[in-house]
């Protein structure tokens, strides 16, 4: 998690440097408390308009007001939005104000009142009644979640202590009472976008690992992938990560795809990739090329995958599928 924090004054300035210390956070403060460790800014609002898509997390260190105002303009999507915590400059308590569950800043904001010796202000309703929430199971469970505007139906049914429908193509563990098999509004745990219920909020696990290789300079990275993908059955949704080759972790077209579809890029050397064991479909063009005889199905198996779909040439790239184990568990934390 790529995590920002701005304080306004100087004992804020010693929280964000502690947060710098502890967590990995990059920090910054206003230019009048300039210190070491940390870039200055001499407008919140300018700074914000800056970091707010660049970082998943955002700390406040100062008051809920500056945070809000802030933050304001650029809020959009709690499905992407950046979980937003304000701190006071004591650190006595953390407060998530944006994107507690999908975003992560309950969590963040308790971790941070460990450090502090503070208490975190947890102001969700399924929280603080200590009911199942689909949005932080999804997110524990590396899931997607198809319709966001749902979240608040079925959390909604929980909180009212009725039962939602619950149907799944995986192994589950640890299932509360809330769920029944039969209902008119339910999730669907699957691979696809199958519906059940009436009203169903399909959760799809991230467990699909796609290795590539292309030629330089390739135009048709995207279209190439989302039409292997479909040949395959596997929505773009499921992929847990992109892999390749270190040589390929600038190409422009596998670049561009990951981010516009927020996917990992997981990238490794020839050496390691190499090293993996298996049988592949190989080339010596390839290994003469970039150093190792395939690119698409070792990176698959160097991520932890196990092959489903061998190497495809496609429009100047080389394809492959793989699936990662996937245990869900409803206690995972």
């Amino acid at each position: 998690m790529k995590i920002a924090s701005i304080a306004f004054t100087e004992n804020g300035a010693k929280i964000v440097k502690m947060l710098v210390r502890e967590m990995d956070v990059k920090g910054y403060v206003f230019e009048k408390y300039k210190t070491d460790g940390l870039e200055t800014f001499n407008n919140v609002s300018s700074l914000v308009r800056d970091i707010f898509k660049k970082y998943n997390a955002i700390v406040f260190v100062g008051a809920c007001g500056i945070a809000v105002r802030s933050i304001a303009p650029y809020v959009k999507d709690k499905a992407k939005d950046p979980a937003v915590v304000v701190v006071d400059e004591k650190g006595n308590f953390a407060i998530p104000i944006l994107s507690g569950h999908i975003g992560g800043a309950n969590d963040l904001a308790e971790k941070i009142a460990a450090l502090t010796s503070g208490v975190a202000v947890i102001t969700t309703a399924t929280d603080i009644n200590k009911k199942f929430s689909v949005d932080t199971f999804a997110v524990r469970n590396n899931l997607h979640i198809g319709d966001t505007k749902l979240i608040k139906e079925i959390s909604s049914r929980i909180l009212n202590d009725k039962k939602v429908g619950l149907y799944t193509d995986y192994k589950l563990k640890n299932v509360p009472d809330c769920f029944e098999e039969s209902n008119e509004v339910g999730i669907c745990i699957s691979d696809d976008d199958k519906k059940p219920f009436r009203t169903t909020l399909n959760l799809m696990p991230k467990n699909v690992v796609l290795g590539i290789g292309c030629r330089k300079g390739c135009e048709t990275v995207e279209e190439s992938i989302l039409a292997f993908l479909k040949v395959n059955g596997v929505s773009v949704y499921s992929l847990f990560a992109v892999a390749t080759v270190d040589i390929k972790k600038n190409e422009k077209g596998i670049v561009e795809f990951c981010e516009k579809f927020d996917i990992p890029l997981l990238t490794f050397s020839a050496k390691t990739l190499s090293a993996v064991e298996g049988e592949f479909t190989t080339s010596e063009f390839v290994k003469k090329t970039v150093g190792v005889d395939n690119v698409c199905e070792r990176a698959v198996c160097a991520v932890g995958a196990k092959i489903t779909e061998k190497k495809t040439a496609l429009n100047g790239t080389a394809l492959a599928l793989g699936r990662i184990n996937t245990e869900i568990d409803f206690l995972k934390g």
